[in-house]
């Protein structure tokens, strides 16, 4: 089992922040992944994770995400993508934001190839909060306006600033 370190101001048991913030944070945002392939965007986000002090082994939530995907992709169409891996150990839901412009093929149903890439670790008690905020991530970025804007974004602050200001009404 890969443990959390529970770094998160805000989480799913009880954290003070609101909307987006409550799951992740600018320094989880990656604007420009240098990643050319899926094994390869999962590694870049599970290292920022890792060096964010969200997790303490980025290569074993790398290889836990790449299994998971290899069981059935992660990616819904529309240009998104929703890696994850379940069952960590302590913490809170937490989602890293990785932007990809030429985009990353994640096997959609579509055949789009994925730009916006989220990348969730979710503890055990936090599953049907991960399905609430999946839905609701999927419903705002089903908008091709709101994708082209968070795409826009070139700095970690710009991409989070940009990433609250588009879900603040949907996530409360």
């Amino acid at each position: 089992k890969l443990r959390q370190t529970g770094k998160l101001r805000g989480s799913t048991y009880g954290g003070r922040e609101k909307g987006v913030a409550h799951y992740s944070s600018a320094a989880l945002m990656l604007p420009q992944l240098a990643a050319k392939t899926r094994d390869e965007a999962i590694a870049e986000l599970s290292a920022r994770l890792a060096e964010e002090g969200f997790v303490q082994d980025a290569e074993a939530l790398t290889d836990m995400a790449i299994r998971r995907e290899e069981v059935a992709p992660t990616a819904i169409g529309k240009g998104i993508a929703f890696p994850h891996v379940r069952g960590i150990e302590g913490g809170g839901l937490t989602f890293a934001l990785g932007l990809k412009r030429a985009g990353i093929d994640f096997g959609a149903p579509d055949r789009a190839k994925c730009r916006l890439i989220f990348f969730s670790l979710i503890p055990t008690a936090a599953s049907a909060f991960y399905l609430k905020l999946i839905a609701t991530l999927t419903d705002v970025f089903r908008d091709t306006e709101a994708r082209k804007t968070l795409l826009a974004a070139s700095t970690p602050e710009e991409t989070w600033e940009t990433l609250e200001e588009l879900t603040r009404q949907a996530i409360k």
